[in-house]
């Protein structure tokens, strides 16, 4: 890879790290008013990716045993943002997933991240906006690609 590619490369990830920041700083109310832990919030955020879900691949997803996600479960359905419910493929497992105000939440957490963003977009010329159009386009049509392969493979 060329070094004028590679710095292009890089610009680019640290303006989205910057963008990322940003946003999230400008947001501060949402994540303050939350009374989760950080663990919970990707548990969250977790189900909201890949729906419901059983213990075992929650525990797999986040990197911790089964017993930490079972435990992080819980406590999400005891605030009423997680279901757990019987897998109609296996009546054994048990799987988790969003309940209504869980899914809610997250909304309400990306209608705010996105209005900003929306409102940021609404501040560039035409060619600046077109050109990001174009370079998002080509970027989610190669995440399409890998994860589709992902799936597959799983």
């Amino acid at each position: 890879m060329s070094d004028e590619r590679q710095t292009i490369i890089e610009g680019i990830i640290a303006s989205h790290q910057y963008i990322h920041r940003a946003i999230g700083a400008s947001v501060p109310s949402v994540w303050m008013d939350l009374d989760l832990s950080m663990a919970q919030l990707k548990t969250l955020m977790t189900l909201y990716n890949c729906g419901a879900l059983p213990i075992g691949q929650i525990a797999e997803s986040l990197g911790v045993g089964q017993p930490t996600a079972s435990h992080l479960v819980d406590r999400l359905v005891q605030t009423r943002l997680v279901t757990r419910t019987e897998d109609p493929l296996d009546r054994r497992r048990t799987l988790a997933q969003l309940s209504s105000s869980g899914e809610e939440l997250i909304d309400r957490i990306n209608q705010i991240r996105f209005g900003i963003l929306r409102r940021w977009l609404t501040q560039l010329d035409d060619p600046a906006l077109a050109a990001f159009y174009q370079g998002s386009r080509a970027v989610e049509a190669v995440a399409k690609s890998e994860t589709s392969r992902v799936s597959e493979t799983t």
